[in-house]
Parts: structure tokens; C-alpha cells; sequence
């Protein structure tokens, strides 16, 4: 997951003194703040959530408790096309958008990162309780408890991190969360992509797009939305990049970012459970690779009934003959399996 903002730093200047881009409010790490009634309306710089819309912008506000940890205040957008399903549930993507976006805020404002340096994110996860996401009854508003581990830093700046994160709804925890990520500078990452960041977007914009799944088949509505085409066989897709839809590409980018992969992997369990709805307790994201847009990827599942203990999902993508991400979904309990 990047970006590819200009350069800037993670402070403004104003009258030769320094202020962040978003204030940073510090207590007493003993008795952490809680909201108390409605949050104020989402303020924060989309840049700092490395969103170019503000209706993608998921936190609304961050407290820091001490160096390393952070609450963020979140609101969830009911209706939100990309992250709910047709009965208007919220996806397990939210979930993951919802600590990426929380990690990424605390990186720039809490821990100093600036604007424009790169993430590589290796691996997300989180684990929630599946009903709590289900509609009319899902939260709203909630808070993303951040800690910062094994913070390792190159001249004053990190150079990676891991976060664990803790989702409280009033006070109750419903869920955990958390990554792996790498910082670097846009020098770095250049010469990393050997000169794909000035190529790769113009050729995306320009490359023929293979017609979808029929959208139903996926659970969505519109073929818009859809990051699937037919493959050679059962169970396997052809991944298809639509460039042209903002949910998705909201800013031109170098490659394929790991929420599309996880919008594919959850449009392939989709046609597995068919009208069993798909409800995991869990999910797991990790890329080896960068994905490309300019070489075809193929989508393919894995599924197996842990007898007793629900199922375990494995979402795989391959190109240029390896795998370069799976994806794992978990339900917790007795599951009777997709039909």
C-alpha cells in the first residue's frame, strides 16, 4: 500500500514555529480520554490517511496516550458502496481499511513520518466478532486503539514498525487488529520499482480491461465494482484492475494495492458460499510480492472444513509463475460449509 503524494513534511511552519497537520492531543496515559457524545465532523487531512476523497476517510480525530500509543476515533459509513454488502452489512474489508487508515494517521502524526514517504505493508490482520458488523445494529462511531512495537528508525525517522490495534465500541472491545510495515523515502522507492512509478499508471490507464463475473455472482451490483473475470477453470479467476473507479483507485499508484487484492478475495469467496451468507470471524493479508498491472494474475481458493471448527479459506494470487499474496478468512465455531 503507497501513495503518491508529493513531498512534504509532517509538520507545517507557520511564523518560524512547527504544528501538525493534525493536532495531537496528549493525557494522561493512566486515564486515556473517551469521547463523550458525538465526535466533531471528520477533520482530518485526507493526505494523512493517504485517501484523495473525503468520504474515504475513516478516522475523525487521534489522542495520543503516550510515545507509542494512540486512540483513533473512527466513524463506519453506512452504505458506503465498497465496504457493505447488498443487505448493507459491512464487509471484513472495512475492518482491515479501518486499522490501515488508523496505523497510517498515527505513523505521520503521531510518530513523525512525513507526507510522501511509501508503506509497505507485509501483512495485516484482524479478528472481530462477525455479528457486530451486520446491519441495522453494526457501530457507527468507534475507537482504534494503536500500539507501536519494534519501531526501528534511520536518521530520526521510522524505517518500520509493527502495530497492534484494539477495536472499542463504548468502551467494549469487539475486535483486534493489527500489521507489519516498512517506511521509505519516494528516492528509495524509485529506484526500488526501477522506473514503474513514471511507467506503470499511463499503461494501466491505457490497457484493454477483461469483462467480469456477472456481479450478482460476487455479491455486488455493479460491474464497476467488480475485480474478477472468468478463468480457465472452477474455482480460479483472471484479477481485473478497472482504474477508471475511484473506490479503488482514488489516486494513480504503481501497482495493484492490497485493498483490491483483498476486494478480490472476497468476491471469490462470494461465489463459493453462493446464498450461505459469508461471515468470517477472521482474516489474514500478506503479500510477497508487488502485484503489476501489467501482467495477467490468477486468482484461485482453497477451502477446508476444520470438522467442528468452522472453515479456513485460503485466497491465493500468482503471477509470473509465483504466488504473490494469499489472503485467509477464519470462521470461528461449527460451520456447516458453503453449499
Amino acid at each position: 500500500m503507497t501513495t503518491n503524494i508529493g513531498i512534504h513534511r509532517g509538520r507545517h511552519r507557520h511564523g518560524g514555529k512547527s504544528r501538525p497537520l493534525f493536532p495531537v492531543r496528549p493525557v494522561t496515559p493512566a486515564a486515556p480520554a473517551r469521547p463523550v457524545g458525538p465526535p466533531p465532523a471528520a477533520t482530518i487531512d485526507t493526505r494523512l490517511v493517504h485517501r484523495a476523497k473525503r468520504r474515504d476517510v475513516l478516522p475523525t480525530g487521534i489522542t495520543k496516550l503516550d510515545d507509542t500509543h494512540y486512540t483513533v476515533s473512527t466513524e463506519w459509513p453506512a452504505g458506503h458502496r465498497r465496504f457493505t454488502d447488498t443487505a448493507g452489512n459491512f464487509l471484513p474489508s472495512l475492518v482491515i481499511e479501518s486499522v490501515r487508515q488508523a496505523v497510517i494517521l498515527v505513523a505521520h502524526d503521531g510518530l513523525g513520518v512525513p507526507l510522501g514517504h511509501k508503506f509497505l505493508v507485509s501483512g495485516a490482520h484482524h479478528r472481530v466478532d462477525p455479528g457486530r458488523l451486520l446491519a441495522p445494529d453494526a457501530p457507527a462511531r468507534l475507537d482504534l486503539d494503536v500500539s507501536v512495537h519494534q519501531l526501528r528508525q534511520r536518521r530520526g525517522v521510522p524505517a518500520s514498525l509493527q502495530a497492534r490495534v484494539v477495536l472499542r465500541v463504548n468502551g467494549e472491545i469487539i475486535g483486534t487488529g493489527g500489521g507489519d510495515c516498512s517506511v521509505m523515502t519516494p528516492e528509495v522507492y524509485r529506484r526500488l520499482r526501477h522506473g514503474r512509478t513514471e511507467t506503470a499508471w499511463p499503461r494501466a490507464l491505457a490497457a484493454p480491461l477483461p469483462a467480469p463475473v456477472p456481479p450478482h455472482s460476487v455479491g455486488r451490483t455493479h460491474a464497476h465494482d467488480v475485480v474478477l473475470a472468468p478463468g480457465d477453470r472452477t474455482g480460479e479467476w483472471l484479477l481485473r484492475a478497472d482504474v477508471s473507479n475511484e473506490l479503488m483507485f482514488d489516486h494513480p499508484n504503481d501497482h495493484l494495492p492490497a485493498m483490491v487484492l483483498l476486494d478480490a478475495a472476497q468476491q471469490a469467496a462470494h461465489t463459493l458460499f453462493g446464498a450461505r451468507p459469508f461471515r468470517p470471524s477472521s482474516c489474514e493479508v500478506s503479500c510477497s510480492r508487488y502485484v503489476e498491472f501489467d501482467t495477467p494474475c490468477t486468482v484461485r481458493t482453497d477451502l477446508k472444513d476444520e470438522a467442528g471448527h468452522g472453515y479456513v479459506l485460503s485466497v491465493t494470487g500468482h503471477q509470473g509463475g509465483e504466488q504473490v499474496f494469499e489472503i485467509i478468512f477464519r470462521e470461528g465455531g461449527r460451520a456447516a460449509g458453503p453449499r
